[in-house]
């Protein structure tokens, strides 16, 4: 089994959204591995050094026995424009560190930045993030994503997104969407659907 992998966000020296990442990696030891005793994510890190000043993602290898960390400088990567692609039979509800699968929709991309992978006629995600549709004044996300990221848990129960099932066909009933993960949260481009290739 491949091992998993969690990425938080280091902002001068501070952790962001910690709870969050800690109950998703103790819910995956739980279920994968069996493994009940809780994990205590904020006092292993307080005992790591890390950089105090400048943007980093804390990359995490884990599985319940071992656990190796690394901080990489990072710089968002500008994404205008999404190719949809079908893969009926993905499945990622665990965070791995083997992303083949997904690398190899990624490059079905064309001319485009990323793609948003469709499953059984249902959006779910793109290659490396959640995302999110405005219509009016509120944002919905995805029901069936084939991952639930860390931000999307925490801005779905802090009701500024809303889940709904989106199909291809309703794509265009929305004006526009943003990329969600833990390292830009919603702090992403707002996007006109119209960038969504087809």
């Amino acid at each position: 089994m491949s091992r998993l992998i969690e990425s938080i966000k280091l902002q001068d020296g501070e952790f962001c959204n910690l709870f969050y990442h800690a109950q998703r990696m103790n819910r995956s030891c739980k279920e994968l591995y069996g493994h009940r005793e809780l994990f205590d994510l904020e006092a292993f890190l307080d005992n790591i050094e890390r950089p105090l000043q400048g943007l980093y993602k804390c990359r995490i290898v884990y599985d319940h026995e071992s656990r190796q960390v690394e901080f990489l400088p990072y710089q968002p990567t500008l994404i205008t424009s999404l190719q949809l692609v079908v893969e009926n039979r993905i499945s990622y509800a665990f965070k791995f560190a083997d992303r083949r699968e997904i690398d190899r929709l990624h490059a079905q991309r064309k001319d485009c930045d990323d793609v948003i992978i469709v499953k059984q006629g249902l959006i779910t995600d793109s290659s490396y993030a959640n995302i999110a549709f405005k219509k009016g004044s509120r944002w919905y996300t995805p029901a069936l994503p084939l991952l639930k990221g860390t931000m999307r848990t925490n801005l779905l129960e802090r009701n500024i997104i809303y889940e709904q099932e989106i199909g291809v066909d309703e794509i265009r009933t929305f004006k526009s969407f943003k990329l969600i993960n833990a390292m830009f949260e919603f702090d992403s481009p707002e996007i006109d659907v119209s960038n969504i290739v087809f």
